[in-house]
Order: C-alpha cells, then sequence, then structure tokens
C-alpha cells in the first residue's frame, strides 16, 4: 500500500481536469449565450410579427369608425331626401340601417372604448377620441334632422325606431311649417358646421394611421438594428466556440493521442514505457503499466517454476489461487470463500487402495466444481492432497448457501463425505485481506470434519 503510494506521488505532470475545466466553462459559457442570442432573434422576429398584426388591426379598427360615420351619414341623407310618409315606405330601408348602424362595433364610442385598451400611444389616442367626439356631434345632428322629419311624417310604430321619439324640437323649429320643417331638416347635414365635423372624423382617422404606420415603421427598423446586432454577436459566439474546439483538438492530440501511440507500440513490443511528461493521467497510466508490466514478469517468473493445474483433478493449484488472491486484492465486490475437504481418504486409501482414493479426490473435485464453478473462470483450486478451495466474487450471501445446499445433494448423489465451511464478506473498498476471510471458513470446515468424525467413531 505504502510503495502504491509512493508511485502514485512521483507521477506529476499538469492534470486534465486542470485543463478541460477552463475550456469546457468557457464553451458552456459561449454556448448558453447563443442559444439565449437565438432566442432572442426569435422572441424579436415573433414582436414584429405580432407589432404588425396589431398596427394592421389597430388601423382597421380605426378606419371602421370613418366607414360607420360615412354609413349613417349616408342613410340619413338618404331618408332625408325622401322620407316615409303614409303612401311610400321606399326609404324604410335605409333608416332601418342607419338605426342597425347606431348599435354597431364600429360606432365611434365603442372604438375609442377599444383603443383606451390597445398599446398605442398617447398621440394615436387623442386622435381617436377626437374623432369619436365629431363623429358623436354628427350623430346628434342627424338623430335630431330625422326626428324634425318625423315631426311631419311620423315614423311607423317599431321598436327600433323609437330612439327617435325622445329628441325635442326647438320653439323655431315647430314654428315652421312642414315643408319648412323638411327643408330646414334637410339643410342640416348639408350645412358648412355639418360637414366640418365631418372633415375632422376623416382628418383625425387619417392622422391616427398615419401615426400607427409611422410607429410601426420605427419599431420595425428598431428591431432590425436588434437583430443584427444578435447576428454579430451569435458569429463572434460561434467562431470562439470554434476556435477553443480547435485548440482543444490540437491539445488533446499532443498530449494524449501522440503518446498512446508511441505506448502502444512499446506495448506491442512487449517494452517497458518512458514517461513523455505533460498531463498526470497520461503519466500515472505510464506508472500503471510499468507496474503491471513489473507484476507479469515476476508472475511468469513463478508459474514457469510451477505448473497452474493440478493432475489428477485438472484443477488450478495453490499457486493459481496465490495469483488470484494477488489479482483480486483490490476488489469492490463482495467476497465469498468456500473450504473444502474430504473425509476419510486415509480409510479409503488403506481398505480399498490408492486408485480407489484417487477416484474418491475426482469425485469431490468435480462436485466442487460443478456446485461452485462460474462460468468462464477457473475459481476452484486444489490446494493440498484432499482440500479444496473456491472462490466467488459478487454474489450474494444467499447464493453461496444455496450452492453449500446443491453441494450436499451431490455429495448424497455420489455416496462421500467432504466437509465444507464458507466465510462471505460484502463489497468492499481499497485493499481486501483475505487471510482472516479464509481462516474464518477453514476453522468452519474443521468443525464440521470433527462433528462427521466423532459421529463414524
Amino acid at each position: 500500500m505504502k510503495e502504491k503510494t509512493l508511485s502514485k506521488n512521483k507521477v506529476g505532470g499538469v492534470s486534465a481536469k486542470i485543463l478541460a475545466i477552463p475550456v469546457l466553462l468557457i464553451i458552456s459559457v459561449l454556448l448558453v449565450c447563443i442559444v439565449f442570442h437565438i432566442i432572442d432573434v426569435n422572441r424579436s422576429n415573433n414582436n414584429l410579427f405580432n407589432l404588425m398584426q396589431q398596427s394592421g388591426d389597430y388601423q382597421i379598427d380605426a378606419t371602421s369608425m370613418m366607414a360607420s360615420n360615412t354609413v349613417m351619414s349616408e342613410t340619413c341623407n338618404t331618408y332625408l331626401q325622401k322620407p316615409l310618409d303614409e303612401h311610400s315606405e321606399s326609404n324604410f330601408g335605409s333608416l332601418m340601417t342607419y338605426v342597425q348602424e347606431l348599435t354597431a362595433e364600429r360606432r365611434a364610442a365603442k372604438v375609442a372604448e377599444r383603443f383606451r385598451g390597445y398599446d398605442v400611444g398617447i398621440d394615436v389616442l387623442l386622435c381617436v377620441e377626437r374623432a369619436a367626439e365629431f363623429s358623436e356631434q354628427m350623430k346628434n345632428i342627424q338623430m335630431h334632422a330625422v326626428a324634425v322629419v318625423a315631426s311631419v311624417y311620423p315614423l311607423p310604430d317599431i321598436p327600433a325606431l323609437e330612439v327617435f321619439s325622445n329628441i325635442e324640437l326647438t320653439q323655431e323649429e315647430l314654428a315652421l311649417n312642414s315643408d319648412e320643417r323638411v327643408e330646414y331638416a334637410r339643410n342640416m347635414i348639408v350645412e358648412s358646421n355639418y360637414v366640418q365635423l365631418r372633415y375632422k372624423v376623416n382628418e383625425n382617422i387619417t392622422n391616427c394611421n398615419n401615426i400607427l404606420s409611422q410607429e410601426f415603421a420605427n419599431a420595425t427598423e428598431m428591431t432590425k438594428v436588434h437583430i443584427n446586432k444578435l447576428r454579430n454577436f451569435l458569429w463572434g459566439e460561434t467562431i470562439s466556440v470554434v476556435v477553443i474546439l480547435t485548440y482543444a483538438f490540437v491539445m488533446l492530440y499532443l498530449s494524449i493521442f501522440r503518446p498512446l501511440r508511441l505506448y502502444s507500440k512499446n506495448i506491442s513490443e512487449n517494452k517497458n514505457i518512458e514517461k513523455s511528461g505533460g498531463v498526470y493521467e497520461m503519466n500515472q497510466l505510464v506508472n500503471a503499466f510499468n507496474g503491471l508490466w513489473e507484476y507479469r514478469n515476476k508472475l511468469e517468473s513463478i508459474l514457469r517454476n510451477e505448473a497452474e493445474n493440478d493432475a489428477l483433478t485438472g484443477l488450478p493449484n495453490r499457486y493459481c489461487l496465490e495469483r488470484d488472491l494477488m489479482n483480486n486484492s483490490d476488489t469492490n465486490k463482495s467476497v465469498a470463500v468456500i473450504m473444502f475437504d474430504v473425509n476419510f481418504l486415509k480409510k479409503t486409501n488403506d481398505t480399498k487402495g490408492h486408485l480407489a482414493g484417487d477416484s474418491l479426490i475426482r469425485t469431490a473435485a468435480s462436485c466442487v466444481k460443478e456446485c461452485f464453478g462460474v462460468d468462464g473462470k477457473n475459481n476452484c483450486y486444489r490446494v493440498g492432497g484432499d482440500e479444496f478451495i473456491a472462490l466467488m466474487f459478487g454474489f450474494e450471501k444467499s447464493e453461496i448457501k444455496n450452492r453449500v445446499d446443491r453441494f450436499k445433494l451431490a455429495l448424497s448423489r455420489e455416496d462421500i463425505s467432504v466437509s465444507v465451511g464458507f466465510a462471505f464478506s460484502g463489497k468492499q473498498s481499497g485493499v481486501f485481506d483475505f487471510k482472516k476471510l479464509m481462516e474464518e471458513a477453514d476453522k468452519k470446515m474443521y468443525e464440521q470434519k470433527k462433528q462427521i468424525h466423532n459421529l463414524e467413531d
């Protein structure tokens, strides 16, 4: 453990984290800015579209007031030129159209009320308010003129026409005869004051639409300038990201990819690797490989002196066990050690001969491998004449117990006796010491062996 710590402290070099974190932070900030500016561009485009739509709607609404004003003026004038009498109803439709227009949504008062809730400037609102006021004056003149004519030619008894019944005539108007009243009413909507009011309505609506158009043009220009600035920012940020990524790739190649190519060449030639400096993690990798390389050479030296497999059972021998214990000293998995000892081997050798004893050992080994073997791994070992060990990593304790039960059934099937004991440890961290676990398993195994031999005695 001390040797590993000393080796790690001697690695040296700059950590890849120190190099990568600033680059990642800068790129992240730039990407956030890019996303923010893209959202801002889309929002500006949407605002411009909404502004265009609103400006169009506002102008249509304002123009509708002028249209309503024209309809009322024309229908009123048509009626006054040929009022209703008891012999004719030819102008009844004109008068009804006039009455319907009084309550239409495009009437001056309703348009002005809607404009108070619109997002418009004070100049636009003043134009609409003035136009509505002038239109209201025109309406009063029109209704008064209709009322004057109605005093000569009474209107039909229709609820819609009751709006004219509440208008009172002056004494001067009542003093006029029938023809004079009709002529007087006709003159009311052609005199200069009335014409001036109509002109003022149209003038204010025209000014309102001009102001709306100018405001839209100014907002459009400002939005275009803003969008152009955002596009310039986006270009700058995109170029910055490309430059930083290019720089990062060059550094990555010089610090990692190129050294890896040299390292792979040394590894393929079975040579020790010389550190090239630079990134800490690469130096750490070199140290780790060199340590493994030295360890492998030592291990090969051991394996050359001793055969790995037991000749009688085909299981790995004690040296393989020692190697695997060494290889798994840093395991972070659960560990189970199961130890076995064949019972009555000496009695079998003495009474039936050594061939029978060898057969007993092979049968016991077969049962051990059948019940505790792991696919693709040689985890069952013969460590002595009648002793076996199984190592199992990453299994739950319940699974180990199940395998011990299967092993007992296998022993009954083969009609042999083998003492077994196991010890279990959960997930590990750091270097693991197998010695205590093996001592625990060995103790349990010999307790069982003692019980079996006591029963035999």
